[in-house]
């Protein structure tokens, strides 16, 4: 069975799963890696309103992709960012997204399948395969889980800021709209 999870990373090897399930100090650690990225400094809730005032908010992290029975995991590359997740709709017509770098992540399209590599520079390796019918429903899930994480931020931001955070990360992130 194949998972898809939205997730932020507050570090390269630290992977936050973003959904309505999160407890509150992964709610934190997520408002921290938003805060703080693309900063010198460390994440203090003071941090947040500045948040609010960038043209674009860009959150470190994106969609992993988890084969249950055979446990093969792909993860964003460097670089990608959670802002794009609906690029991944491109699948369903045939085009690759881009996923990240260092190592980027490999695509290849069979038979109403998707197979995905970790590093696509080395598809003699494990790959995830991904039934094409499958991608609407699996997005829909995450787009699910990403509209629980707005629910937890409205609830949990510190400082009065969970609705408009969470206004703001549904509109920079295009999470309520339908697919």
């Amino acid at each position: 069975m194949i998972e898809m999870t939205a997730v932020v990373s507050p570090s390269w090897d630290v992977h936050v799963p973003l959904s309505g399930r999160m407890s509150r100090e992964d709610v934190f650690a997520a408002l921290a890696a938003i805060a703080e990225y693309g900063k010198d400094e460390d994440y203090s809730p003071e941090m947040l309103p500045a948040v609010l005032e960038e043209e674009l908010i860009i959150m470190a992290g994106g969609l992993r992709v988890r084969d249950t029975v055979t446990g093969v995991e792909i993860e964003h590359g460097c670089c990608m960012g959670l802002e794009d997740w609906r690029a991944w709709q491109e699948l369903l017509d045939g085009r690759a997204p881009w996923l990240g770098h260092s190592s980027e992540p490999g695509v290849e399209f069979a038979d109403g399948v998707v197979r995905l590599w970790q590093d696509g520079a080395r598809r003699d390796g494990p790959a995830c395969e991904i039934r094409t019918a499958d991608l609407p429903g699996l997005l829909e899930g995450v787009r699910q889980d990403l509209i629980g994480f707005l629910d937890l931020v409205r609830k949990w931001a510190p400082n009065g800021l969970g609705e408009r955070l969470a206004a703001r990360f549904d509109e920079d992130f295009q999470i309520s709209a339908p697919l």
